[in-house]
């Protein structure tokens, strides 16, 4: 799995975790800090490189 693969993958699981209240490394808050902690990636990678996910609708 190419890097950037592996980023989208740990951010959505992230999304997932934040989401339902089950978050494990940051505080929960729904702010690209906590979910950058979350998914144990730099808030760059939310903010430059995975900018799909900021705009795709999670699956309910």
């Amino acid at each position: 799995m190419s890097p950037a693969l592996d980023e989208g993958v740990r951010i959505r699981a992230a999304m997932e975790r934040i989401l339902a209240g089950a978050f494990e490394r940051s505080n929960g808050a729904l702010t690209i800090v906590a979910l950058a902690t979350e998914a144990d990636v730099h808030r760059n990678a939310l903010t430059q490189r995975h900018l799909d996910l900021k705009t795709s609708s999670m699956p309910r």
